[in-house]
């Protein structure tokens, strides 16, 4: 993307500040993907967190009209519906040279080889040269949009943080796409939230959260639990 068509600002950048400046960030996405995106009523991001049930993604009523954004280890991937969009995204662990998720467990094996499904795959915080593939967005660490090219670098005390999380990565991205290219979807995150009880460690969470309460994105509550399902969550 160049210093034109960057979106949120991102003309104002110094782009070789840091590694991953010059991506591009929309032409880095498959064309089928910006087909749907283009076409997409809705974009549900879809957290990995153990206290969504099949109820809460029920309730969103999913159709051919949604893009479904899943993370990681896509730990809701039986509950993902064949007619909508379904986009899986790993994080790259640079220490160890491997994306969390990766390889698909079943339930995603059985998407991506259904014939009527559609399915893709983004990768994020690449840190080593990999060869394009259908289907498949690769992105380097930082994807240059203001909101991940400012994240924090250092914690109180000293020591680094590891950068964004994933699903930051993606929601940033998401919005970035719907200024530069005018796509309509609207943003819809479930489980983004502290019902689980523990965050992953190393990311900025603070200001993730300050990010997404002020963006145009729907933060979709979780239906309250009864009191045995809270007490096997505990266990």
């Amino acid at each position: 993307m160049n210093e034109q068509q960057a979106p949120g600002g991102a003309a104002d950048i110094e782009r070789d500040a840091l590694p991953g400046g010059d991506q591009d960030v929309f032409n880095n996405l498959p064309s089928d993907l910006k087909c749907c995106l283009e076409q997409a009523e809705r974009v549900i991001l879809l957290a990995n967190n153990p206290a969504i049930t099949q109820e809460d993604v029920q309730a969103l009523n999913i159709g051919p009209n949604d893009v479904v954004v899943s993370f990681n280890l896509c730990i809701h991937s039986g509950l993902l519906h064949r007619e909508s969009v379904n986009v899986f995204v790993h994080g790259f662990n640079a220490p160890d040279c491997y994306f969390f998720g990766l390889p698909y467990k079943y339930d995603v094996q059985q998407l991506f080889t259904d014939p009527q499904a559609q399915c893709f795959t983004v990768l994020v915080g690449c840190a080593l040269p990999l060869c394009p593939m259908p289907g498949v967005a690769a992105y380097w660490d930082r994807i240059p949009l203001p909101a991940l090219w400012h994240y924090p670098v250092d914690r109180p005390g000293g020591k680094r943080y590891v950068g964004p999380s994933t699903g930051f990565n993606v929601l940033v991205l998401l919005d970035g796409l719907r200024g530069h290219a005018g796509y309509g979807y609207r943003m819809l995150t479930l489980g983004f939230s502290n019902e689980s009880g523990k965050l992953r460690g190393g990311h900025a969470w603070e200001y993730e959260r300050r990010w997404l309460l002020a963006a145009d994105v729907e933060s979709v509550p979780l239906k309250p639990r009864s009191w045995w399902r809270k007490l096997f969550h505990q266990r």
